[in-house]
């Protein structure tokens, strides 16, 4: 049988054991030397009573429930169990708007960049699920299919960027229309899961037929949630060639175009309290997690681990039995009373 410990760093205090023998040694001689200045040895003894060998005995007790409690809480483990473990999770549907508004800095450093950071951060919660990656602007397409690879989920975030979508403008009706795609995709698994859409824009629209195509994805039985990225006072939007920083954008008069955060869009999407707002400051991270919780999360698979049995119990159940021990022993032996 091999034995395991869980903190082998707790094997240190069986040191203390032969430490308390010899404190209590070094008590019991200096005890008795000074018992024999008080007078006749044998008077004292009959004064005193103690039961022969009944100091050893509680000291024995002592001693071997504290080796005991020490082998305890180092955690002793013997060989290997095996154990099911049920995976449960839903699948989540990240819609990410890549258009040109979306580098607009009202939220910095951008309103794309700081759309990536929230749902970098989301990804190190998550447990279980399934996750897939739309990005849209003028057209949609699914970037990455669903997994459980979150890493993976990722380096498709890290390059996403407008230069990937080149047609202009925000399409919600493709967006959706790939969304619905994607969930109406086979899986390997029978079990159908609970499925969500988030999207994550900031609400501009430039797209024909939004309610209709919403009200397919509602029939589907498709939850949805939403964030918004931006300030309603709204920027300038920056443009770019070669990585760095021309100017801004202008419509047909030459005036700089300032782009707003439009919460409608994304309200009417979302569930009724399924819209969160991303601004300058804080964070929707612990709300969307929140809102997730809320969903009903399917039995994926049944996994099974080895692991080790944990064996503390028997250390420390003898442990505690000999403290009783020496609490039940009398201090003194009773003395015969003579007529």
């Amino acid at each position: 049988m091999n034995l395991h410990w869980l903190h082998p760093e707790g094997l240190w205090t069986l040191a203390a054991v032969p430490g308390m023998a010899l404190l209590w040694w070094w008590a019991a001689r200096r005890r008795q030397r000074d018992l024999h200045r008080l007078g006749d040895p044998a008077l004292i003894g009959r004064l005193t009573a103690p039961a022969p060998g009944r100091a050893r005995l509680r000291a024995a007790l002592l001693l071997s429930a504290l080796a005991l409690l020490s082998l305890a809480l180092a955690g002793p483990r013997t060989g290997l169990q095996p154990r099911p473990v049920e995976r449960r999770g839903l699948d989540l549907l990240i819609a990410l708007d890549v258009s040109a508004s979306m580098l607009a800095e009202d939220v910095a450093p951008s309103r794309l960049a700081r759309a990536r950071y929230e749902l970098y951060h989301l990804l190190e919660r998550l447990e279980g699920d399934r996750v897939g990656l739309i990005l849209f602007a003028g057209d949609a397409f699914l970037q990455c299919p669903f997994t459980t690879d979150y890493g993976a989920v990722r380096l498709f975030l890290d390059v996403a960027d407008p230069s990937l979508i080149p047609t202009p403008g925000t399409d919600y009706v493709r967006m959706l229309q790939v969304a619905l795609q994607a969930f109406e995709t086979p899986q390997p698994e029978e079990t159908p899961r609970s499925r969500v859409l988030l999207v994550v824009s900031d609400g501009e629209n430039h797209a024909a037929g939004f309610e209709q195509a919403l009200q397919q994805l509602k029939e589907a039985g498709i939850e949805r949630l939403a964030i918004g990225v931006g300030e309603p006072e709204g920027a300038p939007i920056p443009v770019y060639r070669n990585g760095r920083r021309t100017g801004f954008r202008r419509d047909t008069e030459g005036r700089v175009v300032h782009t707003r955060l439009e919460p409608a869009t994304l309200q009417a999407l979302a569930e009724p309290d399924g819209y969160l707002h991303l601004g300058r400051t804080g964070s929707v991270v612990s709300l969307l997690l929140k809102r997730l919780e809320g969903f009903a999360r399917t039995p994926m698979a049944t996994e099974t681990f080895e692991t080790y049995a944990e064996r503390y119990q028997w250390p420390l159940a003898l442990a505690l039995l000999l403290l009783a021990l020496e609490a039940l022993l009398p201090e003194r032996r009773r003395t015969l009373q003579t007529a």
